[in-house]
């Protein structure tokens, strides 16, 4: 049995060994497999479970090297300080992948910790406790794989202060100066991003990354950029090397930290980035042309209007609504475009030039959209709606905001709702009130946002009837506009309201109950608890998609929106519960026909959601599977608005985003057809998603 346990964990630890022995591993040892799923139900479930934590504690202790490494993932994601003085003796486990997870697991399990607050209790590790035992298992280390997650761990822990800082980073750039490894510059990466809070990073830091920055190693040399940009260290000789190298990514960074550099310098590598080959380089130009003092320099932006792929122009005319030297010109370029008809390219982007210069016209100057606006409010395509409301509401044009409140459109409702918040106020409570009742979770948000301090008498009555409805189709996605309208009627109402939240103590979602609490010990004497009912989790067979080999996605785009199609490589060992979902919903077809709604320039495209919108997707919420894996250009993460509220949307990342890792769960990687995803705008649809599996890609739907 041991050996077979043995062979089990070695096959699963190691993604190179042939599928063919998983499964016969599999078929040789059913215990283990139902062992394997308790564990991860045991996980799923944050330990709420029947078992509890029971089978993570159990596997902790146990002879197991795989159980015991998914129970140090597993605790380390509940993000519970006391379970992190159970991890700590993980860091010397004899076997490295478990060290390494237990690293991982640490700074995971303090991700709630508070700066101000390093030794919490007795119980609790705290974080100078966590900090110097990483350190010292640093300094002890050898295998580079353990190493790269001690400094990243180290690097991202809630540090108390400058001191503790320092010792940190002094920690990790020793063996930096020997290893300059991805991990170890991550680690580096995260202490310069909260450098407001514990002091920059030193010269002798700045000097190594320097060095590192003409690595051979195309990580590190990126991370090493973008450390010296956060860091205020990027120096013009670093900065001219990084302009021409072979890498993209790299060449793009160079331009983010040009902003302490002389005026004809940053000129000089404006001009030869707008004339690269790839469109994330050009796309940074818009935002480097802003770098310096004074006024954006117009010229390099309006030459990136015209450029050959729609990804940088639509850049460039949204950076020209934030204004620029020349107005004028910037104001004339803007008309001529929102009023072209965009009958190049395939139909689901002929509309967008046109609506995006609408926009940008109506920041810059509002009075030139105002005459354009009528034509864009009755556009058939309702993204142009949307744009028509977000320009009406920077144009301060009510009328159209009005009209396009009572559009049909749930977004478009929402984007109009949100611009007379901003215009009109409380003069437009009456349209608020009657969003309430929308059956969109963005409209109602968006209403219950804009009632804030009304003296609508009627209000609170509205607010309650909006939160029962919303609440009775007990579904986790609608959390965002129940508690923004339990806000509102703590704001608004009074002790005579509470016997109408009190069943609220008892909701399906912890965060709401905890909220009606609140808001009812305002209201009276005593204190009356929050007592929970969460909603069953549905039952994913994890140790089945754990156990999955070379499984993947193929996404065929709309022809509509350009077609073409690519394939994601799905990661069911490091994701198993989001990848079990992922494949539940595509074989239920629910990714079909949904589009990509929001498209953030040299960061992420998102969709795939039921209504175009944020707030709107997969009934129950989606456990968050953070592990070390970063959020490189090309891999897809699960879109939340807090920890564990995943709700089945997908994300891209359009360029290396590290500032995302520990934060939003990775759940594949695009193998095939790149350049298909990164050519997504707004809007775009996907066509169709199937499961494919085996190395020829056989559809398994």
């Amino acid at each position: 049995m041991l050996a077979r346990r043995l062979l089990f964990g070695l096959c699963l630890l190691g993604s190179q060994w042939p599928s063919q022995l998983t499964a016969q591993a599999h078929r040789e040892s059913a215990a283990d497999t139902a062992a394997l799923q308790r564990l991860l139900v045991a996980e799923d479930a944050r330990g709420t479970g029947a078992d509890g934590i029971a089978p993570l504690l159990d596997a902790l202790s146990g002879p197991d090297t795989l159980f015991r490494r998914l129970a140090v993932r597993g605790l380390g994601r509940f993000q519970r300080p006391e379970f992190g003085r159970l991890l700590l003796p993980l860091l010397g486990d004899s076997v490295l992948a478990v060290r390494a997870e237990a690293a991982t697991a640490l700074a995971q399990s303090l991700r709630r910790a508070k700066r101000s607050d390093p030794v919490p209790d007795s119980t609790r590790l705290g974080t100078r406790e966590a900090a110097a035992a990483l350190a010292r298992a640093l300094a002890d280390e050898h295998d580079p794989s353990v190493t790269d997650a001690l400094g990243q761990s180290l690097g991202r822990l809630p540090l108390p202060d400058s001191a503790a800082a320092r010792a940190a980073e002094s920690a990790i750039r020793t063996r930096f100066v020997d290893q300059p490894s991805a991990g170890l510059a991550h680690g580096l990466y995260t202490l310069s991003r909260v450098r407001r809070a514990t002091g920059n990073l030193t010269d002798s830091t700045v000097a190594v990354l320097r060095r590192a920055a003409g690595s051979a190693d195309t990580v590190v040399r990126r991370l090493a950029l973008l450390t010296l940009t956060t860091a205020d260290g990027l120096d013009s000789a670093t900065a001219v090397r990084a302009a021409l190298d072979p890498d993209d990514e790299t060449r793009r960074m160079a331009l983010r930290g040009a902003g302490t550099f002389s005026a004809p310098l940053r000129a000089r590598l404006i001009a030869t980035a707008r004339r690269d080959r790839s469109a994330i380089v050009r796309t940074e130009v818009a935002a480097a042309s802003r770098l310096g003092d004074g006024p954006a320099d117009c010229r390099p932006i309006l030459a990136l209007t015209s450029d050959r792929e729609l990804y940088v122009s639509l850049t460039a005319v949204d950076s020209l609504g934030s204004g620029c030297a020349d107005t004028a010109g910037a104001v004339g370029v803007l008309r001529r475009l929102a009023l072209s008809r965009g009958e190049a390219g395939v139909p689901d982007h002929r509309w967008q030039m046109s609506a995006h210069a609408l926009l940008a016209l109506a920041r810059l100057d509002p009075a030139a959209a105002r005459t354009l606006l009528p034509k864009f409010a009755r556009a058939e395509r309702a993204e142009v709606r949307t744009y028509a409301a977000r320009a009406a509401a920077a144009a301060d044009e009510r009328p159209a905001l009005l009209q396009l409140a009572r559009d049909r459109d749930r977004n478009v409702q929402e984007a109009a709702i949100t611009g007379l918040a901003a215009t009109a106020g409380h003069d437009a409570d009456s349209v608020y009130l009657r969003g309430l009742g929308s059956s969109g979770h963005q409209v109602a948000l968006a209403a219950a946002e804009a009632l804030k301090g009304t003296t609508r008498p009627d209000a609170v009555d509205s607010l309650v009837a909006a939160l029962d409805r919303l609440s009775a189709t007990r579904s986790e996605n609608a959390r965002d506009p129940r508690l923004s309208m339990l806000a509102r009627i703590a704001e608004l109402g009074s002790a005579a309201d509470g016997p109408r939240l009190e069943p609220y103590l008892a909701d399906y979602d912890t965060a709401v109950a905890q909220l009606a609490a609140a808001t009812l010990a305002k209201w009276r004497p005593g204190t009356l608890d929050p007592h929970p009912a969460p909603l069953a989790i549905h039952t994913e067979p994890l140790a089945a998609v754990f156990l999955q080999n070379d499984v993947r996605l193929r996404v065929t785009m709309s022809p509509a929106s350009g077609g073409g199609r690519f394939t994601v490589r799905l990661f069911p060992r490091e994701a198993p519960a989001t990848v079990a979902r992922v494949l539940r919903l595509v074989r239920q077809g629910w990714y079909d026909g949904k589009a990509f709604q929001r498209v953030e320039p040299n960061f992420v495209i998102q969709g795939g959601g039921p209504d175009a919108n944020e707030y709107v997707g997969d009934d129950a919420f989606m456990r968050d599977e953070l592990t070390a894996r970063t959020h490189a250009r090309g891999t897809l993460g699960i879109s939340a608005r807090g920890r564990d509220t995943g709700d089945g949307q997908w994300f891209i990342n359009l360029v290396d985003n590290p500032l995302l890792d520990h934060e939003y769960t990775v759940f594949g990687r695009i193998d095939t057809g790149q350049a298909v995803a990164e050519r997504i705008l707004e809007g775009d649809r996907i066509g169709r998603v199937v499961v494919v599996v085996g190395r020829e890609g056989d559809e398994a739907r």
